[in-house]
């Protein structure tokens, strides 16, 4: 069997800011987007100008090594924490106040988090206690908070309603105001799982949290409900020390001692870049603008790189359907009208085969395309959609391996993906998707509907309850989001579990059946199914239910004709 293409970018760093002389802790980045301060082992912190990569101050007063650092929010004050238990608080390199002891003799302060409104400073140390800390007088304000065991983490929501605190043992939650804890969460699953460090997305609806040594998985969490959102994400292979998410959610950023930084992304929670130091990796930021993140450890200095532009996509862009200054007016009229099969560049014989279900013509007209030009690496895959409808996956998958040696393509990988998916090798499916994110030519239409499709091929692999979990986070989530063609695809996941119901031919299940049917019904709120079939078409190509007939054309008519006009 061939070896899968690697799918992760490893990056170089684009520069690397030097001048510590020991390991760098803690990074943070100015609201005004052009310096950085840095915390380090030598009990030293660093004022940098991101752009010229210049020192502009050394600031010191640590009596120990700097194990914490944060930043206000309105970028006036930076906190920095040592391996003694004291606090500085500096404002842009002046140290406004002596050192102040804050905590029981030879106790590190192990964390630090401002409040959104920069008005109290959150501490908190290996003691297991929290202090909260008034910005105008940097008096402790009541009294400290008893977490009960080993700190590790504490992190205002966005909102600033609540504060999140890791611990040896758990994950509390307090009210910041009445310091109340109104939730400890047991979110480990196992007895040796300790989070290190944990990050609020910045709609606060969810906590992620990475593990130490025993489990370096990061998980994600609901936080109506502190259910683990899907499955964990592997990868690192040692204790993940820092957690932090990009401005705006799509991406997180992770540290760990395996001398690795990974950028996820937040929707499927996969890799997508890996950035490797020498030596155990400590802390990351985002640069406020999302394009680069910066990250220290035991090698001494900060060093910047670039995000993939392939994730890019995921974030705030204009609408397709906006023309930009530099297109054509009927140029960008065009796009608006293309279908989702002509933007995959689905052959417009196999997309009519599939409507019409003659997909015998299509399989022969392919083949003279295919013996024309032995090296139609398009036509492979399009054959390919043809194999897997007629529920031949042997050679669905042979044209779309032949089709990727030609040339490697988002039709290959997608036909690749659903070939395996017949051949119930869902693994090497995933892989196959995955891969397919590497020619989406940063359009977000592009992305979306793979991210559709690859939703629907866990479903198929039984992932019921995560495929819907993908799709609804793509309508939530996701800017400029086609929200009709999730509809139509939890629609179908709709359809297809009441199906799955009636197979049984248990009448004891119509009933849960008709609630499956009827989720569908509301799930699609439009008054017409015209767009459907015109604009929608690839879902009628390309999802497959293994085992089972096709559903998007059956059963869309019948559930537009159920669906309650829009008003």
């Amino acid at each position: 069997m061939t070896e899968e293409q690697p799918v992760i970018p490893i990056a170089t760093a684009t520069r690397k800011f030097k001048g510590h002389k020991d390991g760098v802790v803690g990074v943070a980045i100015f609201p005004d987007r052009c310096h950085m301060v840095t915390g380090s082992g030598d009990k030293t912190l660093c004022l940098w100008d991101l752009e010229s990569g210049a020192m502009l101050k050394k600031m010191e007063g640590h009596r120990q090594g700097v194990r914490a650092l944060a930043v206000s929010r309105d970028g006036q004050w930076i906190a920095s924490g040592d391996a003694g238990g004291e606090l500085i608080a500096w404002n842009r390199g002046e140290s406004l106040i002596q050192p102040i002891k804050i905590h029981t003799y030879r106790v590190m302060i192990m964390s630090l988090d401002f409040s959104p409104d920069s008005t109290i400073l959150a501490s908190g140390s290996s003691d297991g206690t929290a202090i909260l800390w008034n910005t105008k007088t940097w008096q402790a304000q009541g009294n400290p908070i008893n977490c009960g065991s080993y700190l590790f983490c504490v992190r205002y929501s966005p909102s600033g309603e609540h504060l999140a605190i890791a611990t040896i043992n758990n994950i509390q939650i307090y009210n910041a105001v009445t310091r109340e804890c109104t939730t400890i969460a047991n979110l480990f699953g196992q007895e040796s799982r300790s989070d290190w460090s944990i990050a609020w997305t910045p709609n606060g609806k969810q906590l992620v949290s990475g593990g130490n040594k025993d489990d370096p998985t990061i998980r994600i969490w609901d936080s109506s409900t502190w259910k683990q959102v899907g499955e964990p994400c592997k990868g690192h292979t040692d204790a993940v020390r820092m957690i932090v998410l990009n401005p705006t959610g799509t991406l997180f950023a992770s540290a760990s001692h395996d001398n690795q930084v990974r950028i996820w992304r937040l929707l499927d929670r996969q890799t997508i870049a890996i950035f490797k130091h020498i030596s155990f990796a400590y802390c990351v930021t985002f640069s406020t603008d999302g394009k680069h993140i910066l990250s220290g450890g035991y090698d001494k200095m900060i060093s910047k790189w670039a995000v993939p532009s392939l994730e890019d996509i995921m974030e705030d862009q204009p609408s397709n359907d906006v023309p930009r200054e530099d297109t054509p007016r009927e140029q960008a009229a065009d796009n608006t009208r293309q279908s989702d099969c002509e933007i995959l560049a689905i052959n417009t014989t196999v997309r009519n085969a599939c409507m019409a279900g003659d997909l015998s013509s299509a399989d022969r007209l392919l083949t003279k395309e295919i013996n024309d030009d032995s090296n139609d690496y398009n036509s492979y895959a399009n054959r390919s959609f043809i194999m897997a409808r007629k529920t031949d996956w042997d050679r669905a998958l042979d044209d779309a391996l032949k089709g990727m040696s030609i040339q490697p393509s988002l039709m290959g990988c997608i036909s690749k993906g659903i070939a395996h998916c017949g051949k119930r090798q869902f693994q090497n499916a995933m892989k196959a998707f995955d891969l397919g994110f590497m020619f989406v030519d940063t359009n977000l239409k592009k992305t979306h509907l793979l991210l559709l499709i690859k939703a629907i091929a866990l479903f198929n692999a039984n992932q019921h309850d995560e495929a819907f979990l993908r799709v609804q986070d793509l309508a939530t989530t996701c800017p400029n989001v086609d929200d009709l063609a999730c509809q139509i695809v939890e629609a179908y996941l709709h359809v297809q579990l009441g199906l799955n119901v009636l197979d049984h031919v248990d009448g004891a299940r119509h009933n849960e059946a008709v609630d499956h049917f009827t989720s569908a019904v509301k799930t699609i709120r439009f008054s017409s199914m015209s767009p459907i079939h015109s604009q929608y078409d690839v879902f009628v190509v390309v999802v497959i239910r293994v085992g089972s007939h096709v559903l998007v054309e059956n059963c869309t008519p019948k559930l537009v004709s159920c669906a309650p006009s829009s008003r």
